[in-house]
């Protein structure tokens, strides 16, 4: 019996230098369809992009230079395949519904869904917006929050979320991290306003604890340049920058702290909470989409409030090593049952 053929429409995809949190996930999902049916990813060609054309994985990913809609959609077209999954990483819902309904009309596939895999930056979509979702046969939302927005417009969903392999997440763990202090705290992500590793810092030294050091994992951003001039004075304080593999650093970690100010631009999930959950790594975070259905108060990890309830979190997690392991072993059953990539596959072959 012949496989069927799935295209993958991504705007960013491997090779990449700096993978993205949609990057990453649609990686793992890619390399367990293929598996199962002729697949091939269509992405933006970039400048470090050697060929236009690679075979990866036992799927092929063909890069396109200019005018992604209108390009991507002709190369599918040719490709006549039988379904089409489309991920956006555009998080404004306007720009959305131009660059994504324009692929749409020029998709030819009947088969064709929409998944919107970071959050949007309002509360509320627009009604218009409702036209284009219409537009696809099935539209995927990525978080509980992001589905009450789409029925919200009077618009059916299905939710999956973003996951992660636990098996690739455990051999990337090679190498050891030195590790001075009897807890490590982490961050992990670009050093903007948006993710919070500025109020982070702060709840560290006013905490000031002697037994303690945290890293900082991520690319640019302006709060950085804070965060390197207490490093040089402190070296309780590291920024470690970007890694290609950034896992066993993340393994040396007790907790993972995600102070977001808000989700959007955010994967539906986070990706560094996801992984540092599926590495019994108990993960702070603050009450947003990408955390608050993930991270469950008290079981895995803890949702805070303010920045008082941050520091006190942190406190008494340095102080409780038990208490950091119980919820390190929920933080990775939480993953096994419900943000593993093998299932989360299954769920898209079966609505495709």
């Amino acid at each position: 019996m012949d496989r069927k053929k799935v295209v993958i429409i991504v705007k960013y995809f491997y090779p990449i230098k700096r993978p993205s949190g949609i990057s990453s996930f649609v990686y793992e999902l890619a390399r367990k369809m293929a598996k199962e049916v002729d697949l091939t990813v269509v992405s933006y060609k970039k400048e470090e992009d050697n060929e236009s054309k690679y075979s990866h994985d036992g799927y092929e990913i063909i890069k396109i230079k200019k005018s992604f809609p209108i390009q991507s959609s002709r190369v599918v077209n040719k490709i006549n395949p039988d379904s089409v999954i489309v991920f956006s990483g555009i998080y404004q819902p306007y720009k959305t519904m131009l660059y994504f309904g324009l692929i749409s009309i020029l998709l030819k596939s009947k088969n064709k869904y929409f998944c919107q895999a970071t959050n949007y930056n309002i509360e509320k979509l627009p009604n218009i917006f409702k036209l284009f979702l219409k537009t696809y046969k099935s539209i995927i939302a990525t978080n509980d929050h992001m589905s009450k927005q789409y029925k919200q417009i009077g618009v059916d969903n299905i939710i999956i979320p973003p996951a992660v392999s636990i098996s690739d997440i455990e051999s990337r763990m090679r190498g050891e991290v030195d590790k001075p202090k009897d807890a490590r705290i982490g961050f992990v992500g670009h050093f903007y306003n948006i993710k919070g590793p500025d109020r982070l810092l702060e709840a560290f030294l006013k905490i000031n604890p002697e037994n303690a050091d945290i890293i900082f994992s991520g690319g640019d951003g302006p709060v950085k340049s804070r965060i390197e001039q207490i490093a040089k004075n402190d070296e309780r304080v590291s920024i470690i920058g970007w890694k290609e593999n950034i896992m066993p650093y993340i393994a040396s970690c007790d907790i993972l702290v995600l102070p977001y100010r808000s989700s959007h631009s955010v994967l539906g999930t986070s990706q560094a909470a996801l992984e540092a959950m599926a590495l019994s790594i108990p993960v702070i975070g603050t009450k947003t989409p990408s955390l608050e259905f993930l991270v469950r108060d008290g079981y895995n990890g803890y949702i805070i409030d303010d920045d008082a309830e941050l520091e006190d979190k942190i406190k008494y997690l340095i102080n409780n090593p038990e208490k950091i392991k119980e919820l390190g072993r929920n933080a990775r059953k939480t993953i096994e049952e419900h943000f593993e990539i093998n299932k989360i596959t299954k769920t898209y072959l079966n609505i495709i």
